[in-house]
């Protein structure tokens, strides 16, 4: 967590996919089936959900009952330590907010957040820390899909843009063939994982 979060603040982390993809590797974690996902090597109960348009990340670890909840508690605080103590780089502490702890420092936007388990109608959804590492340029949610880019990097990207490129869940019909087609298993495999949730997308327009 430390290495990603000096990276983030004094290394241009987000400067591109590339670089984020390095730090990431570099610092244990290894890419998932679904696009932009990424678990922790060493504890797998950590996992990163990441874009590339514009880079940025999400790091989580959730637990299912109070003590879990309690767990979460701490390593936030000790999360809020490491950061405000200097040793990731010089940082700036946002306005105080009862739920999220912030800091802006260089291109990037840490935020922190520890919520208990809740209810969602039917669903109970588990307590969760939430790390984010944002640029500071960009709107947190992302860019909107770029279809001269999508066609560009479908044709002619790397494997790595082409892996992130399924996570756009309005892909036109063009873009999801030529994936389709891709000589890249994990390209592949990305693209049907979503599957779903472009169906989901669709019928929402």
């Amino acid at each position: 967590m430390s290495l990603l979060l000096q990276r983030a603040v004094g290394a241009g982390l987000l400067s591109s996919v590339e670089t984020m993809v390095t730090a990431l590797t570099e610092a244990g974690w290894v890419r998932g089936t679904t696009s932009g996902s990424w678990s922790y090597a060493v504890d797998p109960s950590w996992t990163v959900e990441s874009s590339d348009h514009a880079p940025h990340l999400s790091i989580f670890t959730q637990g299912e009952d109070e003590h879990e909840y309690q767990r979460l508690l701490h390593l936030a605080d000790a999360l809020r330590a490491l950061i405000g103590s200097g040793q990731v780089g010089a940082v700036q502490p946002g306005c105080p907010d009862p739920d999220w702890s912030t800091w802006s420092g260089g291109d990037v936007v840490l935020s922190l957040n520890a919520g208990p388990q809740r209810r969602l109608g039917k669903h109970r959804l588990p307590a969760l820390l939430h790390l984010a590492i944002e640029r500071a340029d960009t709107p947190s949610e992302g860019l909107s899909l770029d279809l001269q880019r999508a066609q560009r990097l479908a044709r002619e990207g790397s494997p790595i843009d082409r892996w992130y490129l399924p996570g756009d869940d309005l892909l036109p019909d063009d873009v999801v063939a030529l994936l389709a087609a891709d000589p890249d298993p994990a390209v592949v495999a990305a693209l049907y994982a979503n599957a779903g949730q472009r169906r989901v997308a669709r019928g929402a327009l």
